[in-house]
């Protein structure tokens, strides 16, 4: 399954009653439609700066993993209605020392796309082809920086030697005929935009599927303070759009913030307009997405002990409220105070 070519389809859906109206189809027809998020385990063995894990008042609170016995109750109640499973959202999934057995979960489910998200320090090549061999579809790799001072700086307790060593992994992965995607999540801020130059010379030999740029945003009390988005801004045209162009020549699909997605970060009104999104397109996006962390597992009242997917859709009137959205006979709800802005990212 190719799953960025259903998400380029759907960015062309321009109304979010119209994508309401497709997931309500979806969903009384029992088909997947939803993305499940997992952390396995409430923990990372990193504390990069622009991450909550940087905080110690937060790290605190930050703790947890699933049993075994609670994974497979989880995949039994709502791997079958997922289109795609993620491991690893807000914490380091390779900690779970069971990550191929639960790759396997989702493959057995019919889970058509499995992916996860690392920063890699703990992959080496025989942990990487289990997960391959596990059913893996997808890794995608954490990145700050392509250099040693800035990679190691911004992410706090790792070694750049390991990420070397990870991009050699891959390559050896690659070449033995896994068919795994590669996809790296580059997060953008003022002090590392320039290095996304050497891009390519890291990545030399290692083929890259998919490169995400996401700009900084707050996402709690971090040990780093500068989000401002104008150092950004000024390398679109010299840094990324030729990246972007690099990208398309040796097909890499690119995600890429648009100009008006940095002003809406910016705080500036006047040139964001139509890039804020509506109440309206966000909860279209939320109804196709499920959370699951320890101690947290979709919605509060949701039951792992007696739930799956359809008890609790039914127990909470799910079809009749999408529906309700959809036809405008009910309002979408406002945003919670301080959560992250989701953007509208160009595929290319």
């Amino acid at each position: 399954m190719n799953l960025y070519r259903l998400q380029k389809l759907s960015s062309r859906v321009r109304s979010p009653r119209l994508k309401l109206l497709g997931l309500w189809a979806l969903h009384v027809t029992g088909k997947r439609y939803v993305g499940v998020y997992l952390d396995p385990v409430l923990s990372c063995n990193l504390r990069c700066r622009m991450c909550y894990f940087s905080d110690p008042e937060r790290r605190k609170e930050l703790h947890g993993r699933f049993t075994q016995e609670g994974l497979t109750r989880i995949a039994d109640a709502l791997f079958h209605r997922a289109l795609k499973l993620q491991i690893g959202c807000g914490a380091e999934p390779t900690l779970y020392g069971e990550l191929p057995w639960l790759i396997a979960q989702g493959k057995q489910r019919g889970v058509p796309y499995v992916c996860v998200t690392t920063n890699g320090q703990l992959l080496t090549a025989a942990r990487l082809q289990e997960l391959v061999d596990a059913g893996l579809d997808e890794l995608t790799i954490s990145l700050h920086g392509t250099t040693r001072e800035t990679y190691e700086h911004l992410m706090q307790g790792a070694s750049y030697d390991k990420f070397l060593r990870l991009l050699r992994a891959i390559r050896r992965v690659r070449e033995g005929g896994a068919k795994l995607n590669v996809r790296v999540n580059y997060t953008l801020n003022s002090d590392n935009v320039e290095e996304l130059s050497q891009f390519d010379a890291v990545f030399e030999g290692v083929p890259i599927d998919v490169l995400q740029l996401r700009p900084v945003q707050k996402i709690g009390e971090t040990d780093y303070h500068d989000f401002s988005m104008q150092r950004i801004a000024a390398c679109y045209d010299s840094v990324l759009l030729p990246l972007v162009a690099r990208c398309q020549e040796r097909g890499t699909l690119c995600l890429i913030p648009s100009r008006e997605n940095l002003a809406v970060l910016a705080g500036d009104a006047s040139r964001a307009g139509d890039a804020a999104k509506s109440n309206l397109q966000r909860e279209a996006e939320e109804l196709a997405y499920i959370n699951v962390t320890p101690g947290a597992i979709w919605q509060a009242d949701f039951d792992l002990q007696t739930d799956t997917f359809e008890t609790y859709s039914q127990r909470t009137h799910r079809a009749r409220h999408i529906l309700a959205l959809a036809l405008g006979r009910t309002r979408a709800k406002a945003p919670a105070e301080g959560r992250t802005k989701k953007l509208n990212y160009v595929i290319r």
